[in-house]
């Protein structure tokens, strides 16, 4: 390839017998025939060839030309003279470039001055005549020409040796390889956006990421298929340049603009930035209609290319719209997509630029690399574009993250509040029984064993001495029932849920137990008591505790003194001292089961209990619960 790239740089002159004949046997490998063949151009199908020896060629062809949408709707004529000074035939092919949908070639007949139509079916390479003449042979060729309907030609005649031919396709078709293998490399990275939006959407159902799949299909297997048929004259590639490169493209953007309006929900943040990006779909629907009607139902290509280049016009202007949207709007997703957008506008116009001024569509002839390629920019663009909306997309996931994890947070709390209300609504049910029970108990039970009491009580008065010592059991039962169920029903009562009356209530009991007895009882009650609820079952524990204490204080200290004190910060620390004999540590079994269920009733409710000797004599015992 080096090689044919080195002889194609030397040997590309024109050779002539100085009256614009080219003489083919001098042709070393093919011959331009800029300046030396001449053309004219007349409405479509209006020349017969029999009237192309009439015909007035009098330009000769430039070495460049920009075919106009209005050149496009003619028919092209080409006169050219070959001469052949050799002693053998030679076969040379004749190529007027790519995307031409009719290529007839002529000979004139000198003696009629007709032409006859030269075909060679089984040498013919697609875009390519081949045209044979014999030794010492001089012949005037004409050629019809008719461009397909795109403005992205290539026309270039020129004559090539039939050994040449090969190398010179290659040659040709490879001008902007490195430009071609920048476009492959681009589809591929739009290949993998497309797993990528694919597994997004699979994993989250996410249906932006299904527009945007087809966005990026839409425009990769445009750029694909641009590259892969780079200068290949066949009737695919001329259906594609001439129509389905602009169906893509639109295809493409109305499906981005679908994606943009998911993607930033523009319906609830954007209110007018959706009904811009409604206007321009609309306008695409309306545009691509109009296209396929003139393509498919006319010959009109001025229209035509009217239509693609005000869609085109409404594209950039759209964009640039949304850019100056944002410029006042501090949402970094909105940001980044526009600085996307910007630089997409920016590859696009000079790309344009590049495809349609004449002096760059010379100097990208003369110079073919990827710099000279108009879709280098556009690549290029697209490829900054992609990088800000990763950047976007990067933000916008974490931020939908941060989002919703607070929401996970909300509900959670949400739904911890109501489980919280429920608690509260069983628990002020509960109470509202507790107290409920307690006042039956209180109105019921008490004033039946009360009863009770006062009539065993007169039976006691009116037997005197005659007492039965079973009527002194009722009476006592009776008593012992009435303070259980006073402690019984001050337990359930759900006023009575603090600490301050648990220590009011041991102090009232406290004093009355050993009111009639030799113990001297001292309650130390704090200055001021914190005002800390305290449920009825820890009340009723501490409160049983505290009792049997007392109980076995009166029955086995054989004390004088009992000191009871609290203490309260973060714990409820009762204390019970007394100046007796003490107690055994060892032997408690005189104690019987009252201290082990003091002590299961304080382990019941997180709470602790101890019983030992004092220093100076006498028993303690502590009871401290946490609050």
């Amino acid at each position: 390839m080096l090689l044919v790239s080195m002889i194609n740089t030397q040997i590309i002159a024109n050779y002539t017998d100085g009256s614009d004949t080219i003489r083919i046997d001098t042709t070393r490998l093919f011959s331009k025939l800029n300046g030396i063949a001449f053309w004219y151009a007349d409405s479509i199908h209006a020349t017969e060839p029999r009237q192309f020896a009439s015909l007035r060629f009098t330009d000769t062809f430039p070495s460049q030309i920009k075919v106009s949408p209005q050149l496009v709707q003619k028919d092209i004529y080409l006169k050219f003279s070959v001469a052949n000074k050799a002693d053998t035939l030679i076969a040379f092919y004749f190529s007027p470039g790519i995307y031409f949908k009719e290529i007839k070639l002529y000979r004139l007949n000198i003696p009629g001055m007709g032409v006859e139509e030269l075909k060679y079916y089984d040498d013919d390479v697609s875009g390519y005549d081949k045209i044979e003449l014999g030794p010492h042979q001089t012949a005037t060729y004409f050629v019809k020409l008719q461009f397909i309907r795109t403005n992205t030609h290539t026309f270039s005649p020129v004559l090539i040796r039939d050994f040449y031919l090969g190398a010179y396709i290659v040659n040709f078709q490879s001008a902007e390889k490195s430009g071609n293998n920048i476009t492959f490399v681009f589809s591929g990275i739009l290949l993998m956006m497309i797993f990528y939006s694919i597994a997004v959407y699979l994993l989250n159902h996410n249906a932006e990421f299904l527009y945007y799949t087809g966005y990026a299909f839409c425009l990769g297997l445009m750029l694909f298929l641009k590259s892969c048929f780079f200068r290949t004259p066949s009737l695919f590639n001329n259906f594609f340049e001439a129509y389905l490169d602009f169906v893509m493209q639109s295809a493409g953007t109305f499906i981005y603009l679908a994606f943009l309006r998911k993607f930033l929900d523009t319906k609830n943040n954007f209110p007018w930035l959706q009904k811009l990006m409604i206007a321009q779909q609309i306008i695409i629907i309306i545009s691509l209609s109009l296209f396929s009607y003139l393509y498919f139902g006319t010959n009109n290509f001025i229209l035509q290319n009217k239509v693609e280049n005000v869609s085109k016009f409404l594209w950039v202007t759209g964009a640039s719209i949304f850019v100056l949207y944002t410029l006042n709007k501090k949402q970094r997703t909105l940001n980044y997509l526009a600085a996307g957008h910007t630089f997409l506008i920016v590859g696009g116009l000079a790309s344009l630029y590049l495809i349609s001024n004449p002096v760059s569509i010379a100097f990208r002839d003369d110079h073919p690399g990827p710099l000279s390629n108009s879709i280098t920019y556009y690549e290029l663009g697209l490829a900054i574009e992609l990088m800000f909306f990763l950047t976007a997309l990067a933000f916008k996931n974490k931020t939908d993250i941060i989002d919703r994890t607070k929401e996970r947070e909300r509900l959670k709390l949400k739904t911890e509040m109501q489980d919280f209300e429920k608690q509260l609504a069983v628990l002020s049910a509960q109470q509202e029984e507790r107290n409920r029970i307690s006042a039956d108990m209180h109105d019921e039970l008490g004033s039946g064993v009360t009863h009770i009491r006062l009539m065993s009580e007169i039976v006691k008065a009116k037997m005197k001495s005659n007492v039965l010592p079973e009527i002194d059991k009722i009476s006592n039962s009776a008593n012992e029932l009435i303070i259980k169920m006073n402690t019984l029903i001050w337990t359930m009562k759900s006023d009575n849920d603090s600490v301050e009356s648990l220590i009011t209530y041991i102090r009232i009991y406290a004093l009355e137990f050993f009111e009639n007895t030799l113990i001297k009882c001292i309650v130390n009650i704090p200055a001021s008591i914190p005002n800390i609820e305290l449920t009825g079952g820890k009340r009723r524990n501490l409160f049983l505790g505290v009792k049997e204490s007392l109980n076995n204080v009166l029955k086995h200290s054989k004390a004088g003194r009992l000191i009871i004190s609290f203490q309260i910060d973060t714990k409820l620390v009762i204390s019970i001292k007394d100046d007796g004999i003490g107690i055994d540590l060892d032997n408690l079994r005189r104690f019987g089961s009252g201290l082990t269920n003091i002590k299961k009733r304080m382990e019941g409710i997180d709470g602790s209990y101890l019983i030992e000797n004092n220093v100076d004599g006498g028993a303690k015992t502590t009871f401290e619960l946490s609050l």
